[in-house]
């Protein structure tokens, strides 16, 4: 029988056995959570980087494309057209970036405002040394902006042989707002960093550290091993990811890097303080430790906490990446996800793709205030989710940008949608005492009408494209994609990239409608119209690229080349002692909008010496109906210089017989439409019988055009009409076809009886 003492010894040495079993078993255990953690940690950061650099690299790429365009586009005239660059410019790149650039090798060049500038010498150093024909440069202190500018470039090769580089410029903190990471309640932060470790852009947030220049800086700081160290520099210059940990000389950091080979060997490095990785894990180390005094039950508590824990991390990191930071709802990289996996599953049933505008959005906010801006798109995504289904998915794209997929039965269901949206977007701001009247604009489109692989990318591309055809038509608020707009789109951008060389190569043909006086029936003059023959595709009237004309500004040049064309046959008749008489040609709303229109006017008339009163510019109603004062001082100086002056299409639109005391115009054309009336209409007979009287008492000429029936000619000769211009005198003619009929001096047209 043992002694009670032994047995105590005994027993003690069991429970020390014991103890030591339980101890080495839960410090294992807490070993083993500690590198779970630390690697599920860093692997969730690593994918948040990967996310970030995909992204910064996509949206460089996307910049550098359209820049490529460009460059292509002005490689197709003269570097010498500094017009042409200027307004080239202007469109493709005011308003992209903190400054916009084309300058030539010779340090010489424009900025996206028109002015001309001089590369100072250190610059003009930095564009000869520029690594390729296109990329990026180091971010450098912009001596415009005095900011850090992130500039991509490429070259231009004008076909005068002259070479040149576009640059376009951000300003590097506003761009990086955009892409910044954080972690850890800000206590790590992403930077991006040339290969050599250079720190391109680093966060503007006050907790980040902004002493180095070098990422090898802080690292050097710390007792690291040089060969880790040697290996991480190697990694960074041979285009490799992954991760690694330095010590700083206050503690050890976790360094997340990521390649971004298309960005010239850039990266994106997340460093993020070891302590807040694993500061969570050290709270289980203690609890562990807690744990060892109550046995094994509180491993299994450990276990709960640890997946509570590693859950918890990765929807912080989820949230950062797929969570719009204003709203609260979905990204549009989420939306992506979620909706390309909809619609895999979507099997018969339909789903349509909402691209949604706030018209003026920008305006609400200086009106309103951004407190009230930010507001209404806080309040936006529950008015979405309002009418659109437990199944829809809605997220914010940029600005007052919001994108919705929304299942459906009709589209009459989509129509009630969209205007129940407006609805309600009002009654938001009449619950806020906003008084502001706010429009949207949604272009849809519905998986039935897409042309191509269902995706979210696919659909809301051709969204856009419907969104788009609103904002140029300004009609109804919303509007279905067609497969006729996409196609209209093409067709848009292969007349694009023709239109510089059409007008060199003069495809522009000028063809002339003759006018008649109608009481003698003798030749009045005629109108400059225009015609564009393409090669091996025939000929294209004016409504199929004069609206586009109009949207990119080339009108102005092409109303230019019309003037000048006119001036040109004038002199050619004057020099020749032909018969001469006077030519219209029609003022594009765009060009009269031209700060130097009057000038260059004049000026063309001066090129050629065409004598006063031979040409006549007509202007468009809906000129008068913007800005009659503008008119009033422009008509006064073109006429003072020799033009005569008259207004076009009266009558098509929004006529205003007030407006017509305050001008000195010389003829009013009336549209066709005025006067195409049913025979027994008495009602608009006597309508246009006044209207003439009264453009007579004024000292005016009329003009109806459009003139295509008998009836027509007999009612408006008896209305005291002056001149006649239509299909029933003369259709448009070449411009050699319209000297033979000066020249031939028959006056007397044979009238056709109807065209009809």
């Amino acid at each position: 029988m043992r002694k009670p003492g032994r047995q105590r010894v005994t027993l003690a040495a069991v429970v020390a056995l014991l103890f030591v079993v339980l101890c080495g078993v839960s410090f294992n255990f807490m070993n083993s959570v500690q590198n779970s953690l630390w690697e599920n940690s860093v692997k969730n950061m690593l994918e948040s980087t990967v996310r970030g650099a995909d992204q910064l690299e996509r949206g460089y790429l996307k910049e550098l494309e359209m820049l490529r365009m460009l460059a292509e586009d002005l490689g197709g005239g003269e570097s010498s057209n500094a017009d042409r660059i200027r307004s080239k410019l202007e469109i493709f790149l005011s308003n992209t970036g903190n400054f916009s650039s084309l300058i030539f090798e010779d340090g010489t060049g424009y900025v996206d405002n028109g002015l001309a500038v001089v590369l100072t010498p250190e610059e003009l150093k930095r564009l000869r040394t520029l690594p390729g024909e296109s990329g990026l440069l180091f971010p450098y202190r912009n001596r415009g902006t005095e900011r850090r500018t992130f500039t991509i470039f490429t070259s231009v090769r004008f076909s005068d042989g002259r070479r040149g580089y576009l640059f376009k410029g951000y300003n590097v903190e506003t761009l990086y707002a955009e892409y910044a990471l954080s972690f850890y309640n800000n206590t790590g932060f992403s930077y991006v960093i040339a290969s050599d470790g250079n720190i391109a852009m680093r966060p503007v947030h006050p907790g980040s550290n902004k002493t180095f220049s070098n990422l090898f800086e802080i690292i050097g700081e710390g007792k690291n091993d040089p060969a880790i160290i040697a290996s991480f520099r190697k990694s960074l210059q041979n285009g490799r990811s992954g991760v690694a940990v330095f010590d700083d000389g206050k503690g050890e950091n976790v360094f997340c890097y990521v390649a971004m080979p298309r960005m010239g060997g850039w990266y994106v490095v997340s460093i993020v303080p070891n302590a807040e990785v694993m500061r969570e894990a050290n709270a289980i180390v203690r609890q562990a430790l807690f744990i060892c005094f109550l046995g094994f039950s509180g491993l299994l508590a450990a276990f709960l906490v640890y997946a509570r824990i590693n859950g918890s991390h990765r929807k912080e990191i989820d949230a950062l990446a797929y969570t719009d930071s204003l709203t609260g709802i979905r990204n549009f990289v989420k939306f992506r996800q979620d909706g390309d996996a909809m619609l895999r599953a979507a099997g018969a049933r339909k789903y349509a793709m909402l691209s949604i505008d706030m018209l003026n959005f920008k305006i609400f906010n200086d009106v309103m205030g951004y407190t009230a801006g930010d507001s209404l798109l806080k309040a936006f995504p529950e008015i979405l989710d309002r009418g659109a289904g437990k199944d829809a998915l809605t997220a914010r794209m940029v600005a007052d940008h919001f994108v919705a997929l929304v299942p459906y039965r009709d589209k009459m269901e989509l129509r009630e949608y969209c205007a129940s949206l407006t609805l309600a977007v009002e009654a938001f701001l009449k619950s806020r005492r906003l008084d502001y009247h706010l429009e949207l604009r949604v272009g849809i489109c519905c998986t039935e009408d897409n042309d191509s692989t269902t995706s979210v990318n696919a659909l809301l591309d051709r969204a856009n494209i419907a969104l788009q055809k609103i904002k140029q038509q300004s009609g109804e608020a919303w509007n279905f994609y067609e497969h006729s707009m996409r196609d209209r789109i093409l067709k848009d951008q292969k007349l694009e990239a023709r239109m510089e060389k059409a007008l060199t190569d003069e495809e522009f043909l000028i063809f002339v409608q003759p006018k008649y006086w109608l009481a003698s029936r003798g030749l009045a003059g005629g109108e400059i119209l225009v015609r564009w023959k393409i090669g091996g595709e025939g000929m294209l009237s004016p409504g199929e690229f004069i609206p586009l004309f109009e949207r990119n500004r080339f009108i102005v040049r092409l109303d230019r080349y019309m003037l000048a064309s006119a001036c040109r046959l004038l002199r050619q008749w004057l020099d020749a002692e032909k018969r001469v008489l006077p030519l219209s040609v029609n003022v594009s709303r765009v060009q009269f909008y031209t700060s130097d229109f009057v000038d260059a006017c004049i000026r063309i008339k001066e090129e050629y010496d065409i004598p006063d009163g031979l040409l006549e510019l007509e202007f468009t109603e809906n000129i008068f109906f913007e800005n009659v004062a503008r008119l009033n001082l422009t008509v006064d100086r073109l006429k003072r210089a020799g033009f005569h002056c008259s207004i076009d299409d009266f009558g098509a639109g929004y006529s205003s017989l007030n407006m017509l005391k305050d001008l000195s115009v010389d003829a009013l054309k009336l549209d066709g439409g005025f006067f195409r009336f049913a025979k027994d209409d008495e009602r608009a007979r006597t309508v246009v019988r006044h209207m003439l009287n009264l453009a007579g008492d004024l000292r005016m000429v009329t003009v109806a055009e459009g003139v295509e029936t008998l009836e027509q000619v007999e009612f408006l000769e008896s209305a005291g009409c002056d001149i006649v211009q239509g299909y029933v005198f003369g259709r448009p003619m070449p411009a050699a076809e319209f000297a033979e009929l000066l020249e031939s001096g028959e006056d007397s047209p044979d009238i056709v009886q109807s065209v009809l």
